[in-house]
């Protein structure tokens, strides 16, 4: 194989190439109905390799976070076309100022539990049962937070999933 080429779609409509790598995923996988030349929602990319597109990825940045979507041909599924993808969509998130991204999987997805555990071994989380896995993409964890770190103070602060309650919680503690 040639390397591998992201290339940014100015104007996306659906046409034959999308037909062909998403609509070749397996039935239930992608909820998509488009005609051909229809203008597409949020933002698009090719993958190409050796000038044939390989896959796609799409990403829809609202409220700090942003949904993703990867399709990949069936004719170059693992051969690492998936991870270029997911990588690519990740550092465009960041590069946004996005703090997650996330990807459902739809229930009727023939292929779910290996999805799951594909985009888990990515570092996307989210229980078994959830079918929306996120992952941070936002300041690297490894880099020391700015200002001083908030401590959680027992007497005032609340324990995660109860931010309602006021107090501070810290946003890493949280379990999507």
């Amino acid at each position: 194989m040639v390397g591998f080429t992201w290339n940014k779609e100015s104007d996306p409509v659906w046409d034959a190439d999308k037909r062909r790598v998403i609509g070749g995923a397996p039935a239930g996988a992608f909820d998509l109905n488009y005609k051909d030349g229809q203008g597409l929602p949020g933002e698009w990319w090719s993958v190409t390799d050796g000038g044939s597109v390989v896959g796609y990825g799409w990403l829809d940045n609202s409220w700090g976070d942003a949904e993703i979507l990867l399709a990949t041909d069936p004719d170059t599924q693992g051969k690492g076309v998936g991870s270029f993808t997911l990588d690519n969509l990740e550092r465009e998130a960041s590069s946004r100022g996005v703090n997650y991204v996330y990807n459902t999987i739809h229930a009727g997805h023939p292929n779910k539990a290996e999805l799951h555990n594909w985009l888990d071994s990515h570092g996307f989380r989210g229980s078994a049962a959830d079918e929306s896995l996120r992952k941070r993409v936002g300041r690297d964890a490894s880099e020391p937070p700015r200002g001083p770190s908030p401590t959680f103070d027992s007497a005032v602060d609340m324990a995660p999933g109860r931010e309602s309650e006021g107090g501070y919680v810290d946003p890493e503690d949280q379990k999507y």
